[in-house]
């Protein structure tokens, strides 16, 4: 058994059964697909689609919010409550990401998510969090042409600081401790061991996952003891994951390049992610690499993926459609939501 917590959709129809396939060749045996419904309307009702369409792998739907949408004014925790019925198996969370943040004018510690992670709480229902970003995205000695290109420099006075953003994390994990939830990208904290430490210490039920970026695997080659410690320690809230899209042709060098840093020894190799990266290895045993790769995701997400209502399906699906039919820049979505309606 493998499974990959961290995939997203990135486009509609075949694209992703492309990306699927491309996973499932990696050997791997389970996958949650994480919403981020920016990309668009349909992406709820995509991943949910896929979830009783795909038959390779046991799929996985992480919904995400509408904020921005026709959707958007309808409270979150109906919004969750709604997802959850459909039968979304968690919820995923870009909200904390600083682009993102700056956009919705507010954070996670709002008062206007309150009651929807009181549901997710009290419902133990597993939550992915994006909070923050690598520490270079705030400099500009270091920030790349290309992370300025897409919108990713937060250093101009506009964007909340790093630890601005962590703080209104930790604000909203404190007033809910029993919040079951895993940090995406290992909360950018791996050139700050002692911070990890602590984020690990302070809210038992917090987990990170170790999708790429790369300067994360910079991190832990810094003092590859250290962290080949660490993951040892705290082996049980590690969970695999790799950013797969239907939109990279990647996706299998990742999925190698992230199972390569928890097993090489620890001196250095070389890899593929987003290019050729030199690091370290983390020498884990076999049993603590099962868990990361598999056991973790079992105790996070389930053994197996809630069931889809059909009828509830339905009835969203047409709900969706009439919202944007007569919208000409929501052509895509228009048609695919055509297509499978008459499925």
């Amino acid at each position: 058994m493998f499974a990959d917590l961290h995939v997203h959709l990135e486009a509609l129809g075949e694209p992703v059964r492309a990306m699927l396939d491309n996973i499932a060749d990696c050997g791997v045996t389970h996958t949650a697909l994480q919403v981020l419904t920016k990309y668009g309307i349909c992406e709820n009702l995509a991943a949910l689609y896929w979830k009783t369409h795909y038959d390779r792998m046991h799929v996985y739907a992480f919904g995400g919010l509408h904020q921005f949408d026709c959707f958007g004014d309808i409270p979150y925790e109906e919004q969750a409550e709604a997802l959850l019925e459909l039968g979304a198996d968690g919820m995923k969370f870009l909200d904390m990401k600083p682009d993102f943040r700056k956009r919705l004018g507010k954070g996670i510690c709002d008062p206007s998510y309150d009651r929807m992670f009181s549901l997710l709480e009290e419902r133990q229902v597993p939550v992915l969090i994006h909070s923050g970003d690598p520490e270079t995205f705030w400099d500009p000695d270091w920030v790349t042409d290309y992370h300025k290109k897409v919108g990713w420099f937060y250093g101009d006075g506009s964007f909340l600081t790093s630890e601005e953003i962590y703080g209104e994390v930790f604000a909203r994990l404190d007033k809910h401790p029993k919040l079951q939830v895993t940090l995406a990208h290992f909360f950018f904290l791996s050139n700050k061991p002692e911070e990890a430490v602590r984020v690990m210490e302070t809210y038992p039920n917090v987990r990170f996952d170790l999708t790429p970026g790369g300067e994360m695997y910079l991190g832990f080659s810094k003092d590859i003891d250290f962290w080949h410690d660490f993951f040892v320690k705290y082996q049980d809230r590690i969970l695999f994951g790799t950013d797969s899209n239907a939109n990279k042709a990647i996706n299998a060098s990742l999925n190698t390049f992230v199972r390569q840093a928890l097993t090489h020894p620890r001196q250095e190799f070389t890899g593929n992610c987003y290019g050729p990266m030199t690091i370290r290895g983390l020498d884990l045993p076999e049993d603590v690499v099962d868990k990361i790769t598999f056991g973790n995701f079992a105790a996070f997400a389930g053994e197996h993926p809630k069931p889809v209502s059909a009828d509830g399906f339905r009835a969203a699906a047409e709900k969706v459609y009439d919202c944007i039919r007569n919208d000409p820049e929501q052509a895509d979505s228009t048609a695919w939501l055509t297509e499978i309606r008459r499925a």
